[in-house]
């Protein structure tokens, strides 16, 4: 029968197999965005779209955004030319119905010169929830109008890659196979002197190092005789 230590080392290794395993299904996000166009240091967002992404696992999306207007073109450009940054805010809500709400920038003339094509890559923990949202695009920088109106947005969904799954068999075995070797007298501690003995050796040094403090070696001759008594 498998001893306790045995029961042990498999309820641990089933709570690891667990952890891994928490993105092992197929779930769904949806998003919400909205942008600001000003330069303050309090943003003004306005309402950008919504995303669907209909499988965590493929970073399948579909993407509904509104085009700028004309106007939004022209906040854009100022942004550019004063080396400001174009930020975003995405409330995202996952399977488990949970809604976060995340902040994110990309400068604004990376936009313009990729001809409004970002990527918003949206990151989870090992319990298939949103921890970061982030905006990128590649540019090149450019401070000119557009030709196009419309957003095109690219989708990326990152999660913890599962590990190797633990061979709790073969480890099982060997504790067992360490344990029968311990009980029948087969193993060798092949371990140093000090390494072995080195409860015994340091009260010992304590003891010898503490005598010599408490009885100090006599010092020179002593001093003269005391008067002569009548």
């Amino acid at each position: 029968m498998p001893s306790s230590q045995t029961w042990i080392c498999i309820l641990f290794m089933i709570i690891l197999s667990a952890v891994g395993s928490e993105l092992d299904y197929d779930g769904w996000l949806r998003l919400r965005l909205w942008h600001a166009m000003n330069k303050d240091p309090m943003p003004n967002f306005i309402e950008r779209g919504n995303i669907t992404v209909t499988s965590v696992r493929s970073s399948a999306s579909a993407v509904a955004q509104m085009g700028l207007q004309p106007n939004d073109i022209k906040a854009l450009q100022k942004l550019a030319k004063d080396d400001k940054e174009y930020r975003l805010k995405a409330s995202v809500r996952g399977s488990s119905g949970l809604e976060t709400t995340f902040l994110t920038s990309v400068p604004a003339c990376l936009l313009l010169g990729a001809e409004l094509e970002d990527f918003l890559t949206i990151w989870l923990d090992g319990a298939a929830e949103p921890v970061a949202v982030s905006l990128s695009s590649y540019g090149p920088c450019s401070r000119e109008a557009p030709p196009t109106h419309m957003w095109t947005t690219g989708i990326q969904v990152r999660y913890p890659e599962a590990g190797p799954v633990p061979d709790t068999a073969t480890f099982i075995q060997k504790l067992e196979r360490e344990k029968e070797a311990r009980e029948r007298g087969d193993t060798k501690d092949n371990r140093s002197f000090l390494a072995k003995y080195w409860m015994y050796i340091v009260p010992a040094v304590i003891f010898v190092l503490l005598s010599s403090a408490t009885n100090p070696e006599a010092g020179g001759g002593g001093g003269g005789g005391g008067g002569a008594q009548r």
